[in-house]
């Protein structure tokens, strides 16, 4: 019998820097609070990475919030508490040297937090999400090689 294979969505997020703190966003539909990002569109398959998550960004933060986009990358897995789909989320380090966001219908507020302001959150339940922050807190606070999305 052929054994089962699992589909996912997948998404890019930003674990977006700014000193000794990082930016969550919190979902307008849950209340949860999560890394800013999206899903890879139909069509965007051989599109770089960086680019899909430039675009995202720009979308949920505005045009105007500038984010340097790394190369290193830590993944978790959510699963949608609407309707139960499984997201495989690849998350890159980012830093933002400048402005503040402005955000889209997608998210209700945002906050510059520390590591444990950002644990002591409502994150998504049926997720990595404490487990891949801590990691991603762990990588330190620059980006590594970066590519700027700048959209004034």
């Amino acid at each position: 019998m052929p054994r089962r294979v699992q589909t996912f969505e997948v998404s890019l997020k930003a674990f977006i820097r700014r000193g000794d703190r990082a930016l969550l966003v919190q979902e307008a539909d849950t209340g949860y609070w999560e890394l800013p990002g999206g899903r890879i569109d139909a069509g965007e398959e051989w599109q770089d990475h960086a680019a899909i998550l430039a675009r995202e960004l720009a979308e949920e933060l505005g045009a105007g919030f500038r984010v340097e986009i790394g190369t290193r990358a830590v993944s978790l897995v959510r699963q949608r508490p609407a309707d139960g789909v499984f997201q495989f989320i690849v998350v890159r380090v980012c830093t933002a040297p400048a402005g503040e966001p402005r955000l889209s219908a997608e998210h209700a507020a945002f906050r510059w937090v520390s590591r444990d302001e950002a644990l002591g959150l409502a994150l998504p339940p049926q997720s990595s999400f404490p487990a891949a922050l801590t990691a991603l807190w762990a990588l330190g606070g620059g980006p590594g090689r970066p590519r700027t999305r700048d959209r004034d």
